[in-house]
C-alpha cells in the first residue's frame, strides 16, 4: 500500500513502545556476529545474525559528523537482518569531513554485502540518519543495484559540504558528494512542477530523484527537528513525497512523522539522548520506540516483495 504521511500520535507511539521493548529483550540474549571490515576500499563494522536469514542485508550510515555509528547495525543483526555499519568519513582511512565524497563508496558497500554474506533474494536496503539519509537517498537514486530505503530525519535535496550553509552561490564551498567524479548538486524539477514558482525552496532546485529508486522508501520524521540548516527533515520528507506522486513512482514510500520529536531519532530503542537536534526527551522516546518496529516491518515487506 503507497502511503501519503503517516502521522504519528503519542499514544500510539507508546503503544509500540511496548512493542519495541518485546523485540529488543527477544533478540539481545544472543549477540550478532561483530567483524571489523578494512577491505575492498571499504571500513566499516559488520554484524551477522545468529542464524541464517532470509532477510535483506544492510547498509548503515551515520550523519555529517562521521565515524562509526554501530548500534543501529547491531541491533538490526539481532533482529536477523546482516547490517554494515559502514563509516564515509572521520575514521582513518577514510576523508576528514564530508566533502567530495564519492557515492560510489556507498555502492562498493552495497556490492560487497551481496557477494560476502548473500542476503535473502540477494536485496540489500540503505538506512541512513540526518546527511546519511540524504546520502543513502543519493545512492539509491543512482544505482538500481539498491532495494530500498530506510531515511531518518534526512534533507531530501544535495547539500554542500559539511560546516557550509546552504548557499549555492558561494563560491568557496564545495559539494558534499560526487558522482563519476563529478561533484553532485542535485536534480530541479521543472517549473511547472515546483511547490512554489515564484520563491522554489531548496527541495525544487537541488531535490534527490527520488522518483528513480528502485525500491520502497521509508522517511521518518520528527516535527520539532532544528538539526538541518536551511530546511526542516519534515518539509524536505513531504517534498520528497510530493516528488513521488508528480513522477507516478510505482514503489511503496511511507513518511512516519512524529509530534514532538527531534533530529536524535535513529534509534535503535531505549532512546537515551538529551534532545539536542530540538524536540523533547519525551518526544524522541516516542518516536524512538515506535519507528524501530514500523522499519522492522518495513525491511520484512521488502523481503517478501
Amino acid at each position: 500500500m503507497i502511503t501519503r504521511r503517516n502521522i504519528i500520535l503519542a499514544g500510539g507511539a507508546m503503544a509500540a513502545a511496548g512493542i519495541a521493548s518485546g523485540l529488543y529483550a527477544l533478540t539481545r540474549e544472543t549477540a550478532p556476529q561483530r567483524i571489523d571490515i578494512r577491505q575492498a576500499g571499504l571500513v566499516g563494522t559488520l554484524f551477522l545474525p545468529p542464524n541464517a536469514s532470509a532477510m535483506p542485508a544492510v547498509v548503515s550510515l551515520t550523519g555529517a559528523g562521521g565515524g562509526f555509528f554501530e548500534p543501529p547495525a547491531e541491533a538490526l543483526a539481532r533482529a536477523g537482518f546482516a547490517a554494515l555499519a559502514l563509516a564515509t568519513h572521520n575514521v582513518e582511512g577514510r576523508p576528514s569531513t564530508m566533502r567530495l565524497l564519492p557515492v560510489e563508496y556507498v555502492l562498493d558497500a552495497v556490492q560487497w554485502l551481496r557477494r560476502w554474506v548473500r542476503p535473502g533474494r540477494n536485496k540489500v536496503v540503505l538506512r541512513g540518519w540526518s546527511r546519511g539519509g540524504e546520502l543513502a537517498l543519493l545512492a539509491a537514486s543512482l544505482s538500481p543495484s539498491v532495494n530500498g530505503v530506510v531515511a531518518y530525519a534526512a534533507r531530501t535535496y544535495v547539500g554542500q559540504e559539511q560546516n557550509k550553509p546552504n548557499n549555492f552561490d558561494d563560491p568557496t564551498a564545495a559539494a558534499a558528494f560526487t558522482w563519476q567524479g563529478k561533484p553532485l548538486a542535485g536534480e530541479p524539477l521543472p517549473e511547472a512542477m515546483r511547490f512554489n514558482r515564484t520563491n522554489p525552496c531548496l527541495e525544487d532546485l537541488h531535490g534527490i530523484a527520488v522518483e528513480r529508486i528502485a525500491g520502497p522508501i521509508m522517511l521518518v520524521t520528527g516535527s520539532a527537528d532544528t538539526g538541518l540548516a536551511g530546511t526542516t527533515p519534515d518539509f524536505s520528507a513531504d517534498q520528497a513525497m510530493r516528488r513521488l506522486e508528480l513522477f507516478k513512482s510505482p514503489w511503496q514510500r511511507v513518511h512516519n512523522h512524529y509530534p514532538d520529536a527531534g533530529h536524535d531519532i535513529a534509534g535503535p530503542p531505549p532512546y537515551t539522548g538529551q534532545a539536542e537536534g530540538g524536540g523533547t526527551v519525551e518526544g524522541n522516546t516516542a518516536a524512538v520506540a515506535a519507528s524501530w518496529p514500523s522499519a522492522i516491518g518495513f525491511l520484512h515487506s521488502i523481503a517478501k516483495a
